[in-house]
């Protein structure tokens, strides 16, 4: 089962790609240049944990790129001063950030106090990763000169990567029913409940240029249905034939993973049942409901409880953070990596 995306190991992947370039750099001065700060001097705390400024203006800048991307691909200007609920767009990349930060240190705390530490085999893990890395780059030079163009170094890269493993750690922790980690008894099936999570497949028949000729395709599936000795069967015969070969997906009332009409006709099923067929501006749907698939729900409701964690935190940030000028830095550090980062 894949992890979702929002888990540390693929978050940190997603920055370091949305972040990442080659060509251009300044060196591991980049942050101080387009902030003002010390780099290696403790920004803030995350319940007691101290953070480095370069931490907080890596995820800054992840922040601050992914925003401007939007807005260049919606072909808007982006006005860091614009309104945005809870402040301003320059509010939003800050809160953003902090997030991220809350996250990792959560992570290490938790490590902490769980008694999660890296070991030899990660440690050789992190330095295969880091020779594979490098290969792809062409060698480690250019790989520390991209590494660079992130703020980043060795040290950094593998600092972020290392809390990705303990992240792993303590998953593998959680999922020990004897271990402090482990949910109590309950708390899974009540968080399933509570988010109306639940797992279904889809037999989609696009509307296409002839909507007539698929609503009969649908009919005549539908149809099939009905008879069918072995129903699971014949409806992942007709889905992986259909126009959604996706398979079986869980969705979370208000996901958007579903249209809202199906995702109304989802939650009105029970378990084994199979809807009607359902009409929308895409075409027609025929829903299966199946059983909560509860290691997918098990990975979702770990992440859950790291964020509440993270979001809860107690967060001491001083007078520097305070001052930190969101457009002054995208602009510093646009202008101190290059054409090439941007």
């Amino acid at each position: 089962m894949r992890r979702r995306a929002m888990t540390l190991a693929l978050a940190l992947c997603l920055a370091l790609t949305a972040c990442g370039g080659e060509g251009n750099s300044r060196g591991q001065g980049l942050f101080e240049q387009a902030s003002g700060l010390e780099e290696d001097a403790v920004l803030l705390t995350v319940d007691g944990r101290e953070v480095p400024a370069w931490r907080y203006l890596y995820w800054l800048a992840c922040s601050c790129r992914r925003l401007r991307e939007r807005y260049r691909d919606a072909g808007l200007t982006l006005d860091w001063n614009a309104p945005v609920e809870g402040g301003t767009l320059a509010d939003y990349a800050k809160d953003q950030a902090l997030a991220d930060t809350a996250l990792y240190a959560t992570v290490e705390n938790w490590a902490e106090t769980y008694g999660c530490a890296l070991d030899e085999k990660d440690l050789a893990a992190l330095e295969e990763a880091w020779t594979e890395r490098a290969a792809e780059y062409g060698g480690e030079e250019a790989y520390l000169r991209s590494l660079e163009g992130m703020g980043l170094n060795r040290a950094r890269m593998e600092e972020l990567s290392g809390t990705g493993r303990l992240y792993a750690k303590l998953y593998r922790l959680y999922s020990s029913d004897d271990s402090d980690l482990a949910p109590e008894a309950g708390a899974l099936e009540q968080f399933v409940q509570d988010q109306g999570r639940l797992t279904v497949d889809r037999l989609l028949i696009r509307a296409g240029e002839d909507r007539e000729a698929a609503r009969q395709r649908a009919a005549e599936a539908f149809a099939r249905l009905n008879v069918a000795e072995d129903l699971p069967v014949e409806f992942a015969a007709l889905a992986a034939a259909g126009d959604d070969p996706a398979g079986p997906r869980t969705v979370t009332a208000g996901d958007g993973v579903l249209d809202e009409t199906l995702e109304t006709a989802a939650l009105a099923l029970e378990v084994g049942q199979c809807s009607g067929i359902l009409e929308t501006g895409e075409g027609f749907s025929i829903l299966l409901r199946q059983e909560t698939d509860r290691e997918e729900a098990r990975e979702a409701y770990f992440d859950y409880l790291l964020q509440q964690a993270a979001e809860q935190s107690a967060i001491q940030a001083g007078d520097a953070y305070q001052a930190l000028d969101v457009a002054a830095f995208a602009a510093k550090l646009e202008l101190a990596q290059g054409p090439g980062e941007r």
